[in-house]
């Protein structure tokens, strides 16, 4: 694939994630036929985003897809598990994936990998990224690993998983 239209697609992923789960600008919908689906739709162009995600409880999966002229062109799938999904972690996540974003650095499509630990504000959350897969020259075109949110809230001497999501994905050749 044209590598001009590789760096537009990432440069539409940032801009859609960002307007959708992470941003929250755009209305979620649910999908008639898939009960308890979550849907973002987010459309530019010749360049269509959809994330269609489900949550059962603590449990949840999905997948992302960027249409070029009416073809799937590239995935990112995800699964994982957030204690009581508790929206003070989900948010602080939210957060993470904004400010990654907002910087223009892919990074799995969550959140920055980094030798330090992202930290909540309060202190309370720990969130880390790491990649499974040795990066190519382009990670956007093939890409996996796992996310964690850790907590001290219990005993402040330990941490304790509170989310985890692992995630893979890859340019669809056309």
């Amino acid at each position: 694939m044209d590598k001009s239209l590789v760096k537009r697609l990432q440069g539409f992923f940032f801009e859609a994630a960002l307007a959708t789960y992470a941003g929250g600008t755009v209305k979620k919908e649910t999908v008639p036929d898939f009960p308890g689906s979550k849907v973002y739709r987010y459309e530019r162009s010749d360049l269509l985003y959809i994330d269609t995600y489900f949550v059962n409880g603590q449990s949840s999966g999905g997948q992302t897809l960027i249409y070029h002229n009416h073809l799937p062109v590239w995935i990112m799938q995800y699964h994982g598990w957030c204690k009581y999904d508790d929206p003070q972690v989900l948010t602080f996540l939210k957060k993470v994936l904004t400010k990654t974003y907002k910087e223009g650095e892919f990074c799995g499509g969550r959140g920055k990998y980094s030798i330090e630990h992202w930290t909540s504000d309060d202190g309370l959350f720990v969130y880390e990224n790491h990649p499974t897969l040795p990066p190519p020259t382009d990670e956007f075109i093939n890409f996996m690993g796992h996310e964690s949110i850790m907590t001290r809230a219990w005993k402040p001497d330990q941490s304790h998983v509170v989310f985890w999501h692992r995630y893979q994905g890859y340019l669809l050749e056309k």
